[in-house]
């Protein structure tokens, strides 16, 4: 019999765990060689029941490797975290899929490129190493890509919701967020957090602030919707702009996250967290 999936996470343990890797460089940057766009580009870093892997015909769990080319579908509760080897995340809401197209990522120049689709649904990523680095055409080297736009990432936070005909991006947090309609040569840039643009097929809107009620609606599509039994743990991973229990939203930015995590759990160690998180000791990954 297949051994049972790893138990949930508290929401401290998860941002410890991700800041052990990010700190101590556990997780696979560490290589010397250019992450090739083939094999493992990631871990789950936390799963809510109802998340498939389509490419791998398997149920997704806290600590399963992530491939180059998997595509991941969520029911109407399931929620996925994905942690990549540049430190970048991706929380993929309910009733949304999503195909990890490109990764590459050179670690001793901290540069690389990353390309997702979004075919439906909703995702929030936080900005790693290869969103702080610029193309030589001007675009970033973090991209979302929906049936409609193309919306790149330069560090920091943004949401994304994508439905067929339709696209809108939110900008949360960090230097800037690109957007174009998928195949267009012309972007349009945001800066100002809060702020959304709406593309469809022949149009890019105008930036707008999104109101409270609809940036309440669309972060809220990460929370989980089961009813969390007395005793259990609560959700598995925070849904607002920062890591639990933290006063930077700085700290939300991988690799800087790492140098603001604090914890109250006294004598808890992070990197024992980790190790329980993958199920076992972290390994180097060479090309």
């Amino acid at each position: 019999m297949p051994p049972p999936p790893p138990p949930p996470l508290d929401i401290n343990d998860w941002w410890l765990a991700a800041a052990a890797a990010a700190a101590t460089g556990m997780l696979p940057p560490t290589a010397s060689a250019a992450t090739p766009t083939t094999g493992q580009v990631g871990i789950t870093s936390a799963a809510r029941p109802g998340v498939l892997s389509v490419s791998n015909e398997r149920v997704v769990y806290i600590g399963n490797a992530v491939s180059f080319g998997e595509r991941f579908r969520t029911d109407s509760t399931g929620v996925i975290h994905i942690l990549f080897m540049d430190r970048s995340s991706m929380t993929l809401g309910p009733n949304s899929e999503l195909v990890i197209d490109e990764f590459v990522f050179r670690p001793e120049a901290q540069q690389g490129n990353i390309a997702v689709n979004l075919l439906k649904g909703s995702l929030r990523a936080v900005g790693g190493f290869v969103s702080k680095f610029i193309t030589p055409l001007g675009r970033s080297a973090a991209q979302i890509r929906t049936p409609t736009a193309t919306i790149g990432i330069r560090g920091g936070i943004t949401l994304v919701e994508a439905q067929a005909d339709s696209t809108r991006g939110v900008f949360l947090f960090g230097e800037h967020m690109q957007v174009a309609r998928t195949g267009a040569q012309i972007l349009h840039t945001v800066t100002r957090p809060g702020f959304s643009v709406t593309v469809t097929g022949s149009s890019v809107g105008d930036p707008m602030r999104l109101p409270a009620t609809d940036m309440a609606n669309l972060v809220n599509q990460f929370e989980s919707r089961q009813t969390t039994p007395q005793g259990s743990p609560g959700n598995l991973m925070s849904t607002n702009d920062r890591p639990a229990g933290l006063n930077s939203p700085n700290s939300s930015l991988a690799p800087d996250r790492a140098k603001y995590v604090t914890s109250d759990l006294g004598t808890h160690n992070p990197a024992n967290t980790l190790r329980d998180l993958l199920g076992s000791a972290p390994t180097q990954v060479q090309s």
